[in-house]
Parts: C-alpha cells; sequence; structure tokens
C-alpha cells in the first residue's frame, strides 16, 4: 500500500538505536607479571631516584664447579696459621622510568552522556591497565638480557628446550631455591601444547609417561596471573607482551626464579622491581576549551639481580 509512515519520514521523532546502559571493553592482554619481582618501595623517604642493591661475590667458588672452589681451598693443618679470605661485593642499580597518559574531556561528553555508565571511573581504570600493560611490557623486556638461552631462531619450541631452560636454572644456582614459574609468548606456549598432544611423550599415548617425565598438566587460564599450565612441576603463564628478536622472526620467554621469602634469603631471586611513584590520578580543569584533563602517571621499573637463575627462551614467533 502506497503512502506508509515509517522512520524516514518521521525521521524527525525516530530514534535510529536506543544507547544501551553498559560499555563493552576492548580486548587486551592482562598486566600484572611484574609482580614476579622482588619488589622495592621508594615512594617515601627516599631522595635518590634510582635503587642500588648490594650484591654479594662469591670467594667459595660456584654451583655445578665440581667443588672446585672448596676441595682444598679450605683444608685445615693443624698449628699452621688459616690464610685471609677476602670479602667483597658489587652492586646493580634499578632507576626507575616515568609512565603516563592523558585525556581531555570535553564538557559536553558528561552532560550528554547515558547517565548510567560512570564516564571518569571508567576511564581511570582503563589508564591504570594502560600503565600496568606498559609497566608489564618493559619488565618482558629483561628476558633477552638472561646470558643463558634455550631454543632456535626460527624453529618451534620444544618440550626438551623447555626442560632444558629448567634444568639450566638448576643446575647454575645448585638447585638453592624453592620456586621457578615460566613467562611464555602465547605462540610458545601454543607450541608446547602442541608438542604435548603429537610427540613419543604425548599425554594421549603415553599418559604415565607424559605425567612422570614432564609433569604437564593444563591450567583453565582465567586466572589474573595468566597461569595456562604447570610443567615439570613449575607453573607456565602465557603472555601476548613479550619482545621479538631476530628482526620479528622470534619471540623471547624466559623460566626464572621469582620472589620467594626462601628466593630472596638464597639469592635466587632473578629480578628486581621498584616502585618510586605508585600509579596517580590528577584532574586538570581546563576553563577555556570547556573541559576536565585526567592524567595518570608512574614511575616504575624492573631490572635482573641474579643472572644465573634465569634461562632466556628464544623460538619462532
Amino acid at each position: 500500500m502506497a503512502n506508509e509512515s515509517t522512520t524516514s519520514t518521521l525521521d524527525d521523532i525516530t530514534n535510529t538505536s536506543i544507547v544501551g546502559n553498559f560499555l563493552l571493553a576492548a580486548l587486551s592482554e592482562r598486566p600484572g607479571l611484574y609482580m614476579l619481582a622482588k619488589e622495592f618501595d621508594l615512594t617515601s623517604n627516599h631522595a635518590s631516584p634510582a635503587l642500588k642493591i648490594a650484591t654479594e661475590t662469591a670467594w667459595w667458588g660456584s654451583a655445578n664447579d665440581d667443588g672446585a672452589g672448596v676441595d682444598t681451598e679450605f683444608d685445615a693443618t693443624q698449628g699452621t696459621d688459616l690464610s685471609n679470605t677476602q670479602v667483597s661485593t658489587g652492586g646493580i642499580t634499578v632507576t626507575p622510568g616515568e609512565y603516563g597518559v592523558v585525556l581531555e574531556l570535553a564538557d559536553n561528553i558528561g552532560e550528554d552522556s547515558v547517565s548510567a555508565i560512570d564516564i571518569f571511573g571508567w576511564l581511570e581504570s582503563r589508564m591504570l591497565h594502560v600503565i600496568g600493560l606498559a609497566i608489564t611490557d618493559d619488565f618482558c623486556g629483561n628476558f633477552a638480557s638472561l646470558s643463558n638461552n634455550v631454543g632456535s631462531s626460527g624453529v618451534d619450541l620444544t618440550i626438551a628446550q623447555l626442560i632444558a631452560a629448567k634444568q639450566g636454572v638448576r643446575t647454575r644456582t645448585g638447585g638453592n631455591y624453592d620456586a621457578v614459574v615460566g613467562v611464555l609468548d602465547t605462540a610458545q606456549v601454543a607450541d608446547v601444547e602442541h608438542a604435548v598432544l603429537v610427540t613419543n611423550a604425548a599425554a594421549a599415548v603415553y599418559a604415565l609417561s607424559a605425567d612422570r617425565l614432564i609433569g604437564y598438566s593444563p591450567v583453565f587460564d582465567n586466572t589474573p596471573t595468566r597461569q595456562v599450565m604447570t610443567f615439570n612441576g613449575s607453573p607456565i603463564f602465557s603472555t601476548g607482551l613479550t619482545d621479538t628478536a631476530n628482526a620479528g622472526a622470534d619471540v623471547v620467554g624466559a623460566v626464572f626464579c621469582p620472589s620467594t621469602a626462601y628466593n630472596d634469603a638464597s639469592g635466587a631471586t632473578t629480578y628486581a622491581f621498584a616502585w618510586k611513584r605508585m600509579p596517580r590520578l590528577e584532574t586538570d580543569r581546563i576553563p577555556i576549551g570547556r573541559s576536565t584533563a585526567l592524567v595518570m602517571t608512574a614511575r616504575a621499573a624492573s631490572a635482573e639481580m641474579q643472572d644465573g637463575s634465569g634461562s632466556s627462551v628464544t623460538t619462532d614467533a
């Protein structure tokens, strides 16, 4: 029938949609892996912009030296004076850098937006999320600096290589730790999961062998830490924030000793993390622009403390 009245003819009084009182968040990585490092608080009573951590210099040899540092060096003879042993220390420095994000909101946004959506609360939480991602990304950037590496450029990560990464930590530390973790790129995690299914140690074929030799156990990866599996007794975390290497052909993960009371005491903890300014939100009213600037900043940094207690893992991206 002709001459119908429609939303086109009544476009002055009809809406094309109703804005729902819900905001769908954009997908992103989860921040927070820097919490695996030994944390230092420089936010008060510390005038220096950097943190120096003293390190002990071993005067008794090293782990896995077949006893060369203590086999005869500390043998004593009755009636004979002992020789003096000099003790010395070294140190590493952690220098916090600044992170920041600014969003300027016109007054109209708050005045005209759906009342059920807390604009300022939403943006504040996302700013904190973004700064957390940036800090986590820089933490993962430390992995490539570890002196000891497993894996091959352009080749997928194998079960044997992941075991070797952990064995290397055990060998170089003398096993003097109570926890080891792995932080792998998402591609590396996929490599391990695939290898468990198709290799001769596959859980689907040799369940007891896989269980006893590699200790693989999947974890439903919905935890805030992004743990995706337990492998050879250690938790493995997945992230898409690892750095690339070899012109982007590879990615770099790591197996290392996290901060625990025992690892801190034994010297096995691999990384340090320092706060100089906790994330801070401030507002700046701009009358001439009829707007408000939201400013969030932080000062933080991570650095390698103990090179021997970590293994970098470089494999195909």
